[in-house]
């Protein structure tokens, strides 16, 4: 799709989506390791007015704090920021990972009852999908047939449910109710990997 843009980075390839709202001007989805970068090396006239966040774990925000201070965008999340969510210490303690993630201010809470929104004069429709983290949401443009997942579904896969406030049942259930009944042609943009449809995950994904 012409108006989305992808980065892969960080330790766990993990996926940053641009989405174009105007001339240099976009919205950001999900910030891993080397996004800032990225942005500025393909064009330093870029502006970012929103990053969405579709959780907190830690390979999807390391550069979040960056993306603020540089473009002075606005973060939406689920929940404030927390220590927690990001999983570091974990990540330190049990993978020998050093992270040395910078704080950031979420802007908007997203609370459950927030269904929908116009960033960037696009209607978004948020769904609140916990399971693989209590935090994660769903973005989707139905205007443009695009749902960008975080980690709740992958091509062929689904978020893994082990870490901190994973949750199988949970995941499983807001996958059957929030994505999986969207309109079968919508692209499905994940965290990590290949984007894919409603209609492929519906008719292959093992997990389901």
């Amino acid at each position: 799709m012409q108006r989305i843009r992808v980065y892969t980075g960080g330790a766990v390839d993990c996926n940053g989506y641009l989405v174009k709202i105007g001339v240099d001007t976009y919205i950001a989805v999900d910030a891993p390791e080397g996004f800032v970068a990225w942005i500025l090396e393909r064009n330093p006239k870029t502006t970012i007015t929103d990053l969405l966040l579709t959780h907190q774990h830690f390979d999807h925000i390391q550069d979040a704090a960056s993306l603020k201070e540089r473009f002075g965008c606005k973060i939406h999340a689920a929940m404030p920021w927390s220590d927690e969510l990001t999983l570091e210490k974990l990540v330190e303690n049990e993978w020998g990972m050093s992270l040395n993630l910078k704080r950031f201010e979420v802007d908007e809470v997203l609370k459950e009852d927030v269904k929908t929104a116009k960033w960037g004069g696009l209607l978004w429709h948020i769904h609140h999908v916990p399971g693989h983290s209590p935090d994660g949401i769903v973005y989707q443009l139905p205007d443009e047939g695009v749902i960008f997942s975080g980690d709740s579904i992958f091509a062929g896969s689904i978020g893994r449910t082990d870490l901190p406030g994973g949750d199988l049942h949970q995941l499983l259930m807001g996958l059957e109710s929030k994505v999986l009944n969207q309109p079968s042609d919508s692209l499905i943009f994940p965290g990590h990997g290949s984007y894919t449809t409603v209609s492929n995950e519906n008719q292959s994904n093992p997990y389901l």
